[in-house]
């Protein structure tokens, strides 16, 4: 095969693809122009079809949901559904099978396949939804097949998630050189492009990468990232604009390139009074020499307010699931890149970290809490939205601190002379007797002595031995009005 390829080559290959791997972070990282060949190939052909999809993070807007039909798609392996709605909805109409496994975990279980083990055994996901006790990751009634197994291991607990059969893989690199030698040198985020392709050769497969440039020349050796070897082909997309923006809002930002950044501006996007108050009490309980993990929602206007008392926090590093480490974290519809950044890490290396505990806190966003300390993030409401990096964040850190509106849903909070008034209370209830899902269970860090925290704009909860206890209440905050009665349980109480 010729590495150069057009994009009527393209539609020719994928069709006889089954077991398709697809990289990306939100937008960036994301192969648009591979997703919607292989669409118009279904559409034109009925090749392929009956596929299964697997992805770490969801590739967006509308990336994977190129796909989204019953008689193109068959399966979906991912971590997170919240911005894929179309599969969303495929999987809970039980018109696909799906599951949801932790991002981190099928990051690294692209290494397992690479090098033929059957696959990866870790603890991360035991006591959660992925646990096979409580569901094995599966989304809804017609995934029948187990693909996490509980293990044991000289006495102690594991899972053990199994390898899967990928035959394709559509990765985005920045450009290729005449002979097919593929660099990410203007790539936001580096997302586990090599592990991808490694896995795919192991299959017997092809690794198709988009591209928006090429070069009649051939690079050194050290601004190769994914080399030729490894690509059957390579495609070369027109429209940069629709295909290769670096992010949603930004067709190119060198600003999420360069560690110097420009013409920046800090701010909170008039965020409500209630999330201004949880992200600067969560910055309280903030070590300002930490290194930080920040996920995505509130959070993220915590790693804005920290930026924007950069003299204090200075020596705070944050990291985000993504791999970019440092700089200042972009904001929903862009989460995962960030203005400045320090530093790239592959994002399966990036989940080495976080697994291996080298992580001092994580600042994570919560749906919902129960009287035992179980967090849900993966169901919002009906939607079925999946755990992305949650379960691996939590999984080693030392200090987690879960951020939320203590009610939601037409909630307004004022705070005024260091006071918080509840003008309005949300008409949901988030303290409930038992979530929804258990996306996060405090039992490993209880015995390990880690903190957890449970910060909202009323008061402040700590997790202690499976126990739910508040340590601090606002000012103007009435304990029993605003907090205990909008409780379906009742918490300990640190007098």
């Amino acid at each position: 095969m010729k590495k150069k390829i057009t994009e009527k080559d393209f539609k020719n290959y994928v069709k006889i693809s089954k077991n398709i791997v697809v990289s990306g972070f939100r937008w960036t990282g994301t192969p648009q122009l591979l997703l919607r060949l292989t669409k118009e190939s279904f559409e034109e052909t009925g090749f392929p079809n009956k596929i299964t999809i697997v992805f770490t993070s969801s590739a967006t807007d509308p990336g994977l949901d190129h796909l989204a039909n019953p008689d193109l798609l068959n399966c979906s392996f991912g971590s997170y559904y919240g911005s894929i709605p179309k599969i969303r909805a495929l999987a809970q109409k039980n018109k696909i099978k799906a599951y949801s496994l932790p991002q981190g975990q099928i990051s690294l279980l692209f290494r397992e396949i690479a090098r033929r083990s059957p696959g990866l055994i870790s603890s991360i996901g035991l006591n959660t939804y992925v646990d096979p006790l409580f569901g094995g990751g599966k989304i809804n009634r017609i995934t029948k097949d187990d693909v996490v197994k509980r293990i044991k291991i000289e006495g102690i607990d594991y899972l053990f998630y199994k390898s899967i059969n990928i035959d394709t893989a559509f990765v985005r690199g920045t450009q290729a050189d005449k002979n097919g030698n593929i660099s990410m040198e203007n790539e936001p985020i580096k997302t586990e492009f090599l592990s991808m392709a490694q896995a795919v050769r192991t299959c017997g497969g092809k690794v198709f990468v988009q591209v928006c440039s090429a070069i009649d020349t051939v690079f050194k050796a050290n601004e190769i990232d994914l080399p030729n070897h490894l690509v059957d082909g390579y495609v070369v997309t027109n429209d940069v604009g629709r295909d290769h923006r670096h992010t949603n809002k930004y067709v190119k930002n060198n600003n999420l390139l360069n560690s110097i950044i420009e013409n920046v501006d800090i701010k909170e996007k008039n965020d409500p009074d209630y999330k201004l108050i949880i992200a600067k009490k969560a910055l309280n309980l903030i070590n300002k020499n930490s290194n930080a993990i920040i996920g995505q929602g509130i959070p993220e206007l915590v790693g804005v307010i920290s930026r924007k008392e950069g003299k204090y926090f200075k020596n705070l590093t944050t990291f985000m699931e993504s791999g970019v480490i440092g700089g200042i974290p972009e904001r929903k519809p862009d989460f995962g890149v960030a203005f400045g950044p320090s530093a790239f890490l592959t994002q399966d290396n990036q989940f080495v970290g976080f697994n291996g505990g080298h992580m001092d806190l994580a600042v994570l966003s919560f749906v919902e809490f129960d009287k035992l300390g179980n967090i849900n993030v993966s169901y919002l409401g009906e939607d079925y939205f999946g755990c992305g990096g949650f379960i691996d964040i939590c999984h080693a850190v030392k200090t987690i601190i879960f951020v939320g509106s203590f009610t939601a849903k037409n909630l307004i909070v004022e705070e005024k002379d260091d006071k918080v008034k509840i003008i309005n209370e949300g008409t949901i209830k988030k303290a409930v007797n038992k979530v929804k899902e258990i996306t996060f269970s405090p039992i490993f860090h209880n015995k390990m002595n880690y903190d957890i925290f449970i910060v909202t704009e009323r008061c402040i909860f700590k997790v202690v031995n499976q126990k739910v206890i508040i340590i601090e209440i606002f000012k103007g905050i009435d304990l029993q009005k605003d907090i205990l009665d909008q409780m379906d349980f009742s918490p300990d109480i640190n007098k």
